[in-house]
């Protein structure tokens, strides 16, 4: 396929075409599937509506080269209110990877998140993925650490990287922070 027939698409939660959420949804159920066990079992969803999910994609022919989901949520850590927004499902499939097209979309949901109204950018990824990002321009926080779960005191540590943008003076404040206590997060977004 000659990369000339591979086009930028780009849809909110609602007008995401359901050819294409279907195959986000079937590599997300292969990469990931601890997000679609027990009553997540028959999950049709991405991610949920209320952080506002939108979508960045490479396609060709109607099929999914490369993936990215922008969400916002607001955050409270050591009592200090965040807006934050962060890149998610972020996917590109075997026979197109190594080509740029997630690198073309993180620096395209950077841009995208530089110009909005959040005080930070989080992004999580595995360790291996560290350095992708930290290319992409978010800043490495070693040391950070996030629980996820219903209360702080019944959270798992997450095992996955946190990076981060600090857009406002408040989100600049807020820096250290973020290394001197764990983040907590009630559900993975």
């Amino acid at each position: 396929m000659d990369t000339r027939e591979i086009e930028f698409v780009e849809f909110d939660d609602a007008a995401f075409p359901a050819l294409l959420r279907c195959q986000v949804l079937s590599f997300l159920r292969l990469q990931w599937p601890e997000g679609f066990t027990g009553e997540l079992r028959y999950r049709d969803w991405i991610t949920r509506s209320d952080l506002t999910p939108y979508h960045l994609l490479y396609v060709a022919h109607g099929l999914v080269v490369s993936h990215l989901e922008l969400v916002r949520v607001t955050l409270e850590h050591e009592n200090v209110s965040y807006e934050v927004r962060s890149p998610t499902a972020v996917l590109t499939y075997p026979s197109f990877r190594g080509e740029g097209w997630a690198k073309k979309l993180v620096a395209e949901a950077v841009r995208r998140i530089d110009a909005s109204d959040a005080d930070l950018g989080i992004v999580y990824c595995n360790p291996d993925l560290e350095g992708f990002y930290a290319s992409c321009g978010w800043t490495s926080m070693p040391g950070a650490r996030t629980v996820v779960g219903p209360e702080p005191t019944k959270a798992a540590e997450s095992t996955d990287m946190m990076l981060m943008r600090f857009l406002t003076d408040k989100g600049q404040r807020g820096r250290e922070s973020f290394l001197r206590s764990p983040l907590w997060i009630a559900e993975e977004w």
